[in-house]
């Protein structure tokens, strides 16, 4: 019978990934593949996750309002001015044949992958990122990870599913609509001032990129009965649509 290392081997042998380490595979496999459809398993004010990283030393959750001087560096040079292109955590290819082309854009909307974690470190992100591919390629059967892309608590923007294909994280409403998803569950700690900075001028690029107004800026639970994107990013996004202070 095939244990749990023995999958991850699999894993990532048919991705063409070098093999995590042992504790890193520990960590991930804790998650359970039940657990990694984040938000977009879209199901209604769903059971939260129970938080699995923090300790007694695990850094104290962070106010919303709370900016450092200055935003922290990223471990590489990003591409294409804030984007981490998609070959920096996977070598992994889409299911073509399981994905639509993207419709032309109108709406983008804001997500969170629902799981509490101190996840800063370059590999460690690329590792979740990973993960949650794996969990919509091969349990959700989609083509690829839903997201077209995803902001870790550095402040790091991350190439996810092509922009050029539909994505797969609001059901029934993915025609014409950028998925943009925040690492973290913001409803029991708050996304990192980086995270929130990062967020805001990442979507204000995309609208001014694709031409899509505030009123068609979104989170998850504006188009279903879900806690998605969390309570404390949630109050964020009203913040900074109230203030118009996007795009």
């Amino acid at each position: 019978m095939e244990g749990p290392n023995d999958q991850l081997n699999r894993l990532d042998r048919e991705d063409g990934l070098p093999p995590l380490p042992l504790s890193s595979r520990r960590g991930f496999l804790l998650l359970g593949l039940g657990l990694l459809a984040g938000c977009a398993a879209d199901s209604a004010v769903s059971t939260l996750p129970s938080p699995l990283w923090r300790s007694a030393d695990s850094p104290p959750l962070e106010s919303p309002r709370a900016r450092p001087a200055s935003r922290p560096q990223p471990e590489v040079i990003h591409v294409n001015g804030e984007i981490l292109t998609r070959s920096s955590w996977t070598r992994g290819r889409p299911i073509y044949s399981r994905m639509d082309r993207m419709q032309p854009i109108r709406y983008v909307t804001v997500h969170h992958d629902a799981h509490e974690g101190y996840l800063t470190a370059q590999r460690d992100v690329a590792a979740r990122l990973e993960a949650i591919r794996l969990y919509h390629r091969d349990v959700r059967g989609w083509g690829d990870i839903g997201y077209h892309y995803a902001i870790d608590r550095a402040g790091r923007v991350w190439e996810g599913r092509p922009i050029s294909w539909q994505g797969a994280h609001v059901s029934d409403h993915n025609e014409g609509n950028i998925g943009v998803m925040a690492l973290g569950n913001f409803d029991l700690q708050t996304p990192s001032a980086a995270q929130l900075d990062a967020l805001d001028r990442h979507v204000s690029w995309l609208m001014r990129k694709y031409n899509v107004p505030l009123s068609r800026v979104r989170t998850h639970r504006e188009w279903a009965p879900t806690v998605c994107p969390g309570n404390n990013l949630q109050q964020h996004m009203d913040e900074v649509r109230r203030s118009r202070t996007l795009g």
